[in-house]
């Protein structure tokens, strides 16, 4: 056998067989040029809510509400929000109307206090509740108990009533909010397709045709009582694999004449172009069975890598971090970028609650902005309409979005790329059509900077070049 002698410490050689000696894979650090074209002139439509989430600040908390302000957050999706963060009595309908055996239409059978004091913390922070109206996911083992079907389907949707009259029109001492977006439970097709309904229910501890005959009494009831707002639902999650339910939902809503306003799904995952094509999906079915002109929104979203079935990895830990870190930032901003041009209406990050792994916003014990704080920040600055924006060169996964407000543009840059070992550099040239770029600057968020202030000098023929490492995200005022 062949041998070869490699070095250790003291100078000393150490003979080894050179079969099975490691061969170290060096990760491709060449750079990657590319141009960016940004047409001012070129309208494609609004800036879509791309920067809506579930949930918001805590009761009364000025420094979270004032960040909410500063983000400018569009929407906030009420689902979970009893889970220990802002009480454990409210938004859910076992929570607000805890003995289902009761009159709906008394007042005091009901009990709005922490839930008036979460609404109301939402409106001040400058946001718009969207109202799910259902129950919190039970991933407890030991017992279950408000995810089963509702004993009378009729008599839940009239208390679904009662909370939007509360709501809206002041009923039992309420408020006139005009809260728009009214959404029918969450997530009832997670556990069908396993069976895991029937032993250990999460969400809906029934078959799947029960939740269809549910929903079509519930939304019909709702929108004839509310003609103006938006009835929706049915934020199913399992769009992919062996089993999906929503055609099976939309041909039940087609065959009894059931209005639906909105279309809602989950979604998580680690690559971008799949929500792309899972939005895509749903809209093809939209249009096949007469729901064209409904809205589409991804109400749930985030990183997420799932590890093989039956596999046993560290992979929650890793998704753990990473919703926090820069690759999870970039993660956000091309997610967002990629949606703004897909068939969708609104996307809601779940979730803003530093009590949980899943927010990107804050350190879970300091409040300390983490970046995707700065990804929603740099989301902010995009006003106006949308424009042209050309990206041509080497493949180096950036996504770029640029608006147009009172002849103020700007172009927000994500490079994002889930594999751990890209540290080359994407260089950048931007131009602007019809014009010259001047000096300015540009603010860059990656793992050296947080949306910091970096100067840029333009070339002789107006474009300007800038560079940025995988997992980053840049905004020019051009």
């Amino acid at each position: 056998m062949k041998k070869i002698w490699l070095p250790i410490l003291g100078g000393a050689l150490m003979l080894l067989p050179a079969q099975g000696v490691a061969q170290e894979i060096q990760p491709d650090i060449t750079s990657v040029k590319l141009s960016v074209t940004v047409d001012p002139t070129s309208i494609k439509g609004p800036i879509k809510p791309m920067n809506a989430v579930n949930n918001g600040p805590d009761i009364d908390d000025e420094r979270q509400m004032k960040d909410f302000r500063i983000l400018q957050i569009p929407f906030s999706r009420t689902h979970d929000a009893n889970e220990g963060y802002y009480g454990k009595r409210l938004v859910d309908i076992s929570a607000v109307f805890p003995d289902f055996s009761k009159d709906p239409d008394k007042a005091c059978n009901y009990d709005f206090r922490e839930t008036d004091a979460y609404i109301r913390t939402l409106i001040n922070s400058g946001s718009e509740p969207f109202y799910r109206l259902g129950q919190t996911i039970e991933n407890q083992t030991a017992a279950k108990y408000d995810i089963y079907p509702p004993k009378d389907y009729k008599k839940w949707a009239r208390i679904c009533e009662h909370i939007i009259r509360h709501y809206n029109e002041g009923w039992a001492d309420g408020f006139h909010y005009n809260i728009r977006y009214w959404e029918i439970w969450n997530e009832a097709d997670l556990d069908q397709s396993s069976g895991r309904w029937q032993t250990e229910p999460r969400t809906w501890g029934g078959p799947i045709e029960e939740f269809h005959k549910m929903y079509a009494v519930a939304a019909k009831h709702l929108k004839a009582c509310f003609p103006g707002l938006k009835i929706g639902g049915p934020s199913y999650c399992r769009i992919q694999g062996t089993k999906t339910y929503f055609p099976q939902f939309f041909a039940f809503m087609k065959e009894n004449d059931v209005p639906i306003d909105f279309i809602s799904w989950h979604k998580y995952g680690a690559e971008p172009s799949v929500f792309l094509m899972e939005s895509e999906l749903i809209r093809g079915w939209m249009k096949e069975y007469g729901y064209a002109d409904a809205e589409l929104i991804l109400n749930e979203w985030n990183y997420r890598r799932f590890k093989s079935p039956g596999g046993d990895s560290t992979n929650e830990r890793y998704n753990n971090i990473h919703r926090r870190s820069i690759k999870g930032a970039a993660f956000a901003g091309a997610v967002m970028s990629v949606m703004q041009d897909a068939p969708v209406d609104m996307l809601m990050y779940y979730d803003f609650r530093p009590c949980t792994s899943y927010c990107g916003f804050y350190d879970y014990q300091t409040r300390q902005h983490m970046p995707v704080y700065y990804t929603f920040y740099a989301w902010s600055k995009l006003r106006g309409d949308e424009c042209a924006c050309q990206v041509e060169g080497g493949a180096a996964d950036v996504y770029a979005i640029a608006s147009t407000q009172e002849g103020k543009t700007v172009l927000m840059l994500t490079r994002y790329d889930g594999d751990n070992n890209a540290c080359n550099l994407a260089k950048l040239t931007i131009s602007l059509k019809g014009g010259r770029i001047g000096q300015g600057c540009y603010h860059l968020t990656d793992d050296e900077h947080l949306y910091t202030e970096i100067p840029f000098f333009p070339s002789e023929d107006g474009t300007v070049q800038i560079e940025m490492k995988n997992n980053a995200i840049a905004v020019l005022e051009l």
